[in-house]
């Protein structure tokens, strides 16, 4: 499993914090988090405990799969 692999899961399946997937690939997920690529922020001071794809990581996602976008 790679930091891609991750962004995809989470991008198409978004997981909980607490989640098998969470904790099976915490470093994984730690590092998609410290990167910038994935948050559990909902809004100013609000976060939730489901994990999201940000804007950087989904760029991040299409650049390392090839895909071109706008």
């Amino acid at each position: 499993m790679t930091p891609t692999d991750v962004l995809e899961r989470v991008w198409k399946r978004p997981f909980t914090t607490k989640s098998d997937f969470a904790r099976e690939n915490a470093t994984l997920v730690a590092v998609c988090a410290s990167d910038g690529h994935i948050t559990t922020k909902q809004a100013a001071g609000l976060y939730g405990t489901i994990w999201q794809i940000t804007p950087e990581g989904l760029k991040y996602l299409w650049i390392m799969k090839g895909v071109e976008g706008e």
